[in-house]
């Protein structure tokens, strides 16, 4: 089965990193990685400093700390990133054209560090992001 990569290159624009504004929860993120990374907080000051994080990966690394985290954050992390992953596709064209023509083609994050929302750097990780993003293509198909 074909397998397309998606953090860097053609596919990029499936990244959280992409520069896609998200509208999730009655606010609008510069990226969708904005929107997680602030999803983990109920601290309104730090909800607002990663929410103005100038970059993706700025929003990622402040949102490292652990104190101030939203009470059963890990336990609903998976959904959270779905619903924005999701609100990401249905509010950008370009996302969900792209999303629905690959096919019936397994997607993969190919993070070489992350082997939890990727496949981490021996290919073998759990691509929980990849796998997000094939249900949601085939519910954009339905």
């Amino acid at each position: 089965m074909h397998r397309i990569k998606f953090y860097e290159g053609e596919y990029y624009l499936l990244s959280n990193f992409s520069a896609h504004e998200v509208s999730f929860e009655g606010e609008t993120y510069k990226t969708a990685e904005h929107a997680y990374q602030v999803a983990k907080f109920r601290d309104t000051v730090m909800r607002d400093k990663i929410r103005n994080a100038p970059s993706a990966y700025l929003a990622r690394e402040w949102a490292q700390v652990k104190e101030g985290r939203t009470e059963g954050f890990e336990e609903r992390k998976v959904a959270i990133m779905n619903a924005i992953m999701k609100a990401k596709a249905e509010q950008h064209a370009d996302v969900r054209e792209k999303l629905v023509a690959t096919g019936d083609a397994i997607l993969e994050k190919n993070h070489p560090l992350d082997a939890y929302w990727g496949t981490g750097a021996d290919g073998a990780g759990e691509n929980v992001m990849g796998k997000l993003w094939m249900e949601i293509r085939e519910e954009m198909r339905d």
